[in-house]
């Protein structure tokens, strides 16, 4: 008789409560190591596109993404590289021809034994230095590609500020206008309160009211612009897909006088737009060059070794082929050069002349602009301010009624907004000058 005694192991008899344990730990394991007692540091959300929620960037850091990323700098970027590639193959010398020919192969037997054979080799030997010329073509082409980069960088930056004081203002801008609607909701709120204990007429009840709504909706349109100049920033970043809530920074202030002489001076020297107007001349001055030089023909000069099967003789030949210029001189290219010669000297003065009026212009405007937001903030502003402040500390007291403390809001709002808008108008002006100028203007 067997007897046998059903015994488990204790991990066999917990098996499923084991298991059970197991899951959990690793399913909630994570939850408490975002919960960890005594680490309060906030876990950052990120947005679909890995950026940080609640994203504020400053104007280096703009900058610095639209230099990386923005295509139209990309593209100045490629056209140097295809630059270097051609100035690669014109430093490459024609290749040699080689020839093999077999000649007066009898038909009755196909072969080499009875034909005559020729192996030979064809080398253009270029003549006049027009490879040189060539070269030297290429090497000023890559030079105006690099130039035309920088003034497209020159351009990208200045974009990128114009953009970021736009959206600067435009926050400032939006905070005068929450700032109106606090103004409006407090007196209405007063004047609701007045009216219930019959001290004023519904009539300012049904004022405050719509000055309350106009303000509201001040505010909406302020926002609006608000996420117009950012996603403009966007753009020029070459970043418009990600998300960006706002921008770090101030709209400079502290400006001095500029002198036009030294402006002018630094255009001249510095801007690459007209530099890149200049090697067009170049250029077009050694194509031109080129184009006499091509009425020199090159030589062709072959060498080789025949074999007379029949006679059993081994010959070597040789040859110089030159090209007789009898009709086709390069006439009508060198009449081309010149023409495009004679262009690239009218435009690098149209370009100059239009460089130097625009500078003059921004210029002008920019000590016009400049004066205004100096009366703004000197003397405009403040007494607005001083206004505002009396005549609701009057109309608190009784001393003033609704139409004064009306009339001082929308004074001191008005002003507000025309200064922040002279404000910006200066600090665009001073992004197209740096442009044009190649210079740095004002400090923050």
């Amino acid at each position: 008789m067997y007897t046998y005694f059903n015994f488990k192991s204790p991990l066999q008899r917990y098996r499923f409560p084991f298991c059970v344990a197991v899951v959990f730990l690793l399913v909630c394991l994570p939850c408490f190591q975002a919960t960890i007692p005594g680490n309060d540091t906030p876990i950052n959300a990120m947005d679909k596109n890995n950026q940080p929620v609640n994203k504020k960037i400053s104007l280096e850091e703009a900058i610095k993404t639209a230099i990386e990323k923005n295509p139209q700098l990309q593209s100045t970027r490629d056209q140097i590289d295809a630059a270097i590639g051609s100035l690669r193959q014109s430093r490459l010398y024609p290749n040699p021809v080689l020839e093999l020919l077999a000649e007066e192969i009898p038909s009755s037997e196909l072969g080499l034994n009875q034909s005559q054979n020729l192996v030979g080799i064809t080398q253009p030997i270029i003549t006049g230095g027009k490879r040189g010329l060539g070269i030297k073509v290429s090497e000023k082409s890559k030079e105006k590609n690099e130039l035309e980069r920088d003034s497209v960088l020159l351009a990208v930056i200045a974009d990128t500020k114009k953009a970021f004081y736009k959206a600067v203002a435009g926050q400032e801008g939006f905070a005068i206008a929450k700032k109106v609607e606090e103004i409006a909701k407090g007196i209405y709120e007063s004047e609701k309160r007045r009216f219930d204990a019959g001290e004023v007429a519904v009539t300012n009840v049904l004022r405050a009211e719509v000055e309350l709504s106009k303000a509201r909706n001040s505010v909406s349109d302020a926002e609006g612009d608000l996420q117009n100049s950012i996603k403009e920033l966007q753009t020029v970043m070459g970043i418009p897909e990600e998300t960006i809530d706002g921008v770090i920074g101030k709209l400079l202030t502290k400006l001095g006088e500029l002198s036009l002489h030294e402006l002018e001076l630094n255009m001249k020297s510095n801007q690459p737009f007209l530099k890149a107007s200049k090697k067009n001349i170049e250029i077009a001055e050694t194509q031109l060059l080129l184009e006499k030089r091509l009425s020199i023909p090159d030589i062709n000069v072959s060498a080789g070794y025949k074999r007379l099967s029949l006679e059993n003789v081994d010959t070597v030949q040789m040859g110089i082929e030159i090209p007789a210029p009898f009709f086709n001189r390069n006439q009508g290219n060198i009449q081309k050069g010149k023409a495009l010669s004679r262009k690239a000297k009218s435009e690098n003065r149209s370009v100059y002349n239009e460089l130097l009026f625009q500078l003059r212009k921004n210029f002008n405007s920019y000590n016009v602009e400049r004066k205004r937001v100096i009366e703004y903030r000197d003397r405009i502003l403040p007494r607005a301010e001083e206004s505002l402040k009396l005549i609701t500390k009057g109309y608190r007291e009784g001393e003033f009624n609704y139409i004064d403390l009306l009339d001082a809001q929308r004074t001191w709002a008005e002003t507000r907004i025309l200064y922040i808008e002279s404000l910006k108008n200066l600090n665009l002006l001073i992004a197209d000058i740096e442009r044009l100028a190649v210079t740095k203007i004002g400090r923050r």
